[in-house]
């Protein structure tokens, strides 16, 4: 009977050690849910290029001097030996082609020329009523020598692209996924 037959009784003072488990299992379940999805993300919405997106609290982000992104948000050091690698941008980008499949198409080409460039996962998703591509690539950083991995989402709105990139080092890519994934999720465009 496992757990149900566990917590029938007359005595209800004989529930206690049984909840004590379950509540310490629920606890557990918690912790483990915050460690993956703990991250706060702070709303940013930009009115002109009309998108909103939620950035790690902690994080610094802004827009380059020279415009040449829409957003650059990067983490910032844990400590003295932190090495931070994880940050995003988004690229706003005006085009004739408004078909999503057309663009993303051409966009796999340009970018498929990468040294080293290998395409891992890739498919369709929907994130606030917004049909995406998205993929997920490695390559080796051309100053580092590095091995990253970038996590990119890609849309089309009647001609005007929205590409999300998402960029940590190989070895950190599962740690951050959850978080990538999060990040992604808040994407209004």
């Amino acid at each position: 009977m496992g757990l149900i037959s566990n917590f029938t009784t007359d005595n209800p003072l004989e529930l206690i050690p049984n909840m004590k488990h379950l509540l310490l299992t629920l606890l557990i379940l918690v912790s483990v849910k915050t460690i993956s999805f703990g991250q706060e993300l702070a709303i940013i919405q930009d009115t002109v290029k009309n998108y909103q997106i939620g950035v790690p609290v902690g994080w610094k982000y802004g827009v380059p001097a020279d415009q040449s992104l829409a957003l650059m948000a990067f983490r910032q050091k844990h400590s003295e030996e932190d090495v931070p690698r994880e940050n995003f941008n988004i690229n706003i980008l005006h085009h004739d082609e408004t078909s999503l499949d057309a663009t993303y198409s051409e966009f796999l080409k340009s970018i498929g020329t990468v040294e080293g460039f290998t395409v891992i996962e890739q498919g369709d998703t929907v994130i606030n009523d917004r049909k995406y591509k998205y993929l997920i690539e490695t390559h080796k950083n051309k100053y580092s020598k590095e091995d990253m991995h970038n996590y990119v989402l890609f849309a089309n709105r009647d001609g005007v692209l929205l590409i999300l990139t998402m960029v940590t080092t190989s070895p950190n890519f599962e740690s951050y996924r959850a978080l990538f994934d999060k990040i992604a999720l808040s994407l209004h465009f």
